[in-house]
């Protein structure tokens, strides 16, 4: 088995990529950064190709040279970059995954899995958000992922490409640098961890907490299943405010110089919480990590202590 992962060089496929390797699968990954230090680990076990996104050339190049039997699609620019330009937001989010695709009927792809996002609801729905809630994304991003999802839908009634995928939540870890939700949840941690100022804005905004090796898990769970009743499905960690994680992490880091703003800053264009019922009905899904468990990780990882 050949496995294509794009946005290789990001944060989720740095914790996907080694996870797959231990399902003895071929990897090819797949970025438009020349190389991927999160990977570094892992180099010389996997094929590492330098393309983009927005390249329909680059992309069908990969799937036929590389002989890809399943994709993890996983590239996609962020909130930020996409309200900045949302022309370009469309032609890499919309167009590759379209392409992708295409590509994947063309060459016999096996299973076809993506990453949507919680950004295609807004926040006029009802929490927690159901799967099949009405969809009125608030940002330019979540709208490229709807379309995406639309996509995904067609080509598996039309072209009967099994194809699947899964909306995230806040995902949360050593590692995560980019991203609204990076702002006031892996940020955060890292400044305990190192010691370092930071003054969070929004103490008392509530999110989904999912730590990323979860979010891996998930992946796992959806591409091992036998067969999915839908095509995309929520996967939640579990809900709490941004104080609640901070008190965690005073536990661990009493002295760290991080302070509260007592503004009542909302900053998330989500909803906070989501119903993930059918995916651990389905598939199988659990969150191995509470959020107690994944803050005290992420400080021992970023801080190099290990277990604290």
């Amino acid at each position: 088995m050949k496995v294509l992962v794009t946005g290789a060089a990001g944060f989720i496929a740095s914790y996907l990529i080694p996870a797959l390797l231990e399902e003895e699968v071929e990897i090819t990954a797949f970025d438009l950064a020349p190389e991927a230090p999160t990977l570094k680990d892992v180099a010389d076990r996997i094929t590492y190709v330098q393309g983009d996104l927005s390249s329909p050339t680059d992309l069908y190049r990969v799937l036929a040279r590389e002989g890809i039997t399943d994709v993890f699609h996983l590239g996609a620019l962020l909130v930020g970059p996409c309200e900045a330009d949302p022309i370009k937001g469309f032609a890499v989010n919309f167009g590759s995954t379209q392409v992708l695709l295409d590509a994947s009927v063309t060459f016999r792809v096996r299973r076809f899995i993506m990453l949507s996002s919680v950004a295609v609801f807004g926040r006029d729905v009802v929490e927690p958000v159901k799967d099949h809630a009405v969809k009125n994304p608030e940002t330019v991003y979540g709208q490229t992922k709807l379309a995406a999802e639309h996509l995904l839908h067609w080509y598996a009634a039309k072209r009967g490409l099994d194809g699947r995928a899964l909306r995230f939540t806040w995902v949360f870890g050593p590692g995560r640098v980019t991203g609204i939700s990076a702002l006031y949840s892996s940020k955060i941690l890292d400044a305990f961890s190192k010691n370092k100022t930071f003054e969070v804005p929004n103490p008392d905004e509530r999110g989904d907490w999912l730590y990323v090796k979860d979010a891996v898990k998930a992946l796992l769970s959806l591409w091992k299943a036998e067969r999915a009743t839908q095509r995309v499905y929520n996967i939640a960690g579990g809900v709490h405010s941004i104080r609640e994680a901070i008190e965690i992490a005073r536990q661990i880091r009493p002295d760290a110089p991080v302070t509260l703003s007592e503004k009542g800053t909302v900053l998330s264009p989500f909803p906070a919480a989501y119903d993930d019922e059918p995916a651990r009905r389905e598939l199988g899904w659990r969150p191995d990590y509470d959020l107690n468990a994944a803050i005290r990780e992420h400080i021992g990882t970023v801080s190099g202590e290990g277990s604290v």
